[in-house]
């Protein structure tokens, strides 16, 4: 699976194969990309902060439970974590992080 070419696929499902358990878990990422993604705003809420910060951890930590849940979480998706982790860094620093965030939004 890769997620550099997200154009190719209609549906979250037939990205993973119609298998539910890679679906639910490449949903699970998908979100967080989202989470820690989100623009920052003047009069954004505590909670969108808060969501943006547990995502930004679960994506980037290098050790520990987090880490280790962030990883199987990638495996059962059938994804890198390190692609996953190099992908999120390149698409939300991008000139097309707006684009790259539709694109992704569109699966969920």
């Amino acid at each position: 699976l890769m997620i550099d070419n997200l154009d190719e696929f209609v549906t979250l499902y037939d990205l993973t194969d119609k298998d539910p358990d890679k679906t639910l878990n490449l949903a699970i990422i998908l979100q967080a990309l989202l989470d820690l993604s989100k623009p920052k705003e003047p009069e954004e809420t505590l909670e969108t902060v808060l969501q943006r910060d547990q995502a930004k951890a679960w994506v980037f930590c290098s050790v520990g439970v987090t880490c280790e849940n962030f990883e199987a979480t990638c495996d059962l998706a059938g994804l890198d974590p390190r692609s996953v982790r190099t992908f999120a860094i390149k698409a939300f620093t991008s000139e097309n992080a707006y684009e790259i965030r539709r694109k992704l939004n569109s699966f969920l």
